[in-house]
């Protein structure tokens, strides 16, 4: 489904039931209209990969969003982030793509293609303030 952020207007919609067409070509045709003409796209998990990244970014689509650890994390950095303490972060960069692991209450994949590995602050309610990966503030917060 391609949504509109501010509206919730929905531009595209196809299912992906995992037959027939593959993954990305169903993106491909859920974003046929906005390819080359320099979007964001936010995604959640299910439909990141680093070579669907990759493939969007040479269409001038750029994107943001969480990502499974078996889409193209490199071996060593699944073994980074389990090590990592609450408020730690590691990363990658593959050309524009960023790869990014973050442990909160547990560990946050994320992709991106907008975005460095930046730590933001971030207030809270109770006044105490909390660091997150950029990338991940702006996916929460105005992505999805």
């Amino acid at each position: 489904m391609v949504t509109e952020i501010t509206s919730g207007y929905i531009f595209n919609l196809e299912s992906y039931a995992g037959e027939g067409k593959k993954l990305q070509e169903t993106i491909f045709t859920l974003l046929e209209h906005y390819l080359d003409q320099n979007f964001h796209v936010y995604q959640g998990s299910y439909y990141n990969h680093v070579t669907i990244a990759e493939s969007l970014l040479s269409r001038q689509v750029r994107v943001c969003g969480t990502i499974r650890v078996n889409r193209g994390l490199p071996p060593e950095m699944k073994n980074e982030s389990q090590s990592l303490k609450r408020g730690e972060t590691t990363f990658r960069r593959k050309g524009e793509i960023l790869l990014q692991s973050w442990r909160d209450t547990r560990v946050v994949d994320l992709i991106s293609t907008l975005h460095d590995s930046t730590m933001v602050h971030i207030p809270r309610r109770n006044e105490e303030v909390k660091k997150k990966p950029i990338c991940f503030s702006v996916y929460v917060h105005e992505g999805c």
